[in-house]
């Protein structure tokens, strides 16, 4: 076996290779916990989630550990212009599902592209409080928390994904077949953990912040 052979034995992750290692502990005062689109068209409206309400349900979790600590929370809320026909603004399918904990001192960050950093404020917001690392949770992972965690890392932060506090739905595949949700959900999620992302379960994170 030569050595490039033996560099690829077990299909390690790129972070494994550049020396990335597992969190052991969260710093609440540099840490942001990201809820993103967590809303109405993901529940009622056109893009049913099916695990939606767990992830309400593990988002909440979070949220009440970020609240004990006094870590910051960020509800991020897709919100789009009258023209479109989804997440439309000012309508019921634009606001937050209502299991979801939106506190009066937690912030909001409304946005009309799938990255919560497009045309926002958000990394001003989040220098501004001295955040190093970024929870990163809610709906879809395919598409916004994706996009938001890339950025996230672009703009120098640490990521961590709720792997059990996000989901998707079954998509209609380029090439004529459906994707089932949770086999997307997997596949981004491995995706971002080849390259930029740490993934825990809700009860791990938890487990980091003492």
């Amino acid at each position: 076996m030569n050595a490039s052979t033996n560099n690829l034995a077990g299909n390690p992750t790129i972070r494994t290779l550049v020396g990335a290692t597992a969190s052991t502990s969260l710093d609440p005062k540099t840490t942001a916990l990201l809820v993103i689109d967590v809303q109405n068209e993901y529940f009622s409206g056109k893009l049913p989630i099916p695990d939606g309400l767990a992830v309400v349900r593990n988002a909440n979790r979070l949220i009440t550990l970020a609240d004990k600590h006094g870590m910051t929370v960020f509800h991020v809320q897709q919100w789009n212009a009258v023209e479109r026909p989804l997440f439309t603004k000012n309508t019921v399918m634009a606001e937050f599902h209502p299991d979801m904990q939106v506190a009066s001192h937690h912030a909001i960050v409304r946005k009309t592209f799938a990255s919560a950093f497009a045309g926002t404020d958000l990394q001003q917001q989040l220098q501004a409080r001295g955040i190093k690392t970024l929870i990163v949770t809610g709906l879809m992972t395919n598409n916004c928390v994706a996009a938001t965690s890339f950025d996230g890392v672009a703009n120098g932060y640490k990521v961590i994904i709720g792997s059990d506090a996000s989901a998707t739905r079954d998509i209609r595949s380029w090439d004529g077949g459906v994707v089932n949700h949770k086999d997307l959900h997997r596949a981004v999620l491995t995706g971002m953990s080849d390259a930029i992302a740490e993934i825990r379960s809700t009860s791990e994170i938890l487990e980091l912040v003492s």
